[in-house]
């Protein structure tokens, strides 16, 4: 058994990564789908969001906060299979953050854009109402 000390804080820590699951079908309704639908971070990490099923024919093409001021960058991965998004976790109170993934098929150049699910980041303090 080791005696390892950890060093830092615990605000410092990354909580483990948090995987969302992206369903996108134009003809249905709603066209996307993500599971869960609401992130909850109670310190900084990552999102890892994955299309579903792994051989749909779209890929992601990009993501992003709504308001965002560069907490949240994200980055495509996997050649369009994944996207990734760094949450910085600056907020003092629990705020609620809206998001949009934007889509593409393969053989088409014309992008769609989520609706907007929610990243809550919970510090454990009151609450701030979602941005508009």
């Amino acid at each position: 058994m080791s005696d390892a000390v950890n060093l830092f804080p615990p605000e410092v820590l990354w909580m483990p990564d948090q995987t969302v699951e992206v369903t996108f079908d134009p003809h249905a309704e709603p066209q996307f789908t993500f599971v869960p639908d609401t992130v909850t971070m109670t310190r900084a990490g990552l999102i890892v969001f994955h299309r579903r099923p792994q051989n749909a024919p779209w890929k992601f093409k990009g993501g992003s906060v709504k308001g965002d001021a560069g907490q949240f960058p994200a980055s495509v991965i996997g050649n369009g299979s994944g996207l990734r998004m760094e949450d910085k976790f600056t907020d003092k109170e629990k705020t609620y953050h809206q998001y949009r993934v934007i889509v593409a098929f393969e053989d088409h150049e014309d992008p769609y854009t989520s609706p907007d699910p929610v990243i809550v980041n919970d510090p454990g303090t009151g609450v701030v109402p979602p941005k508009s």
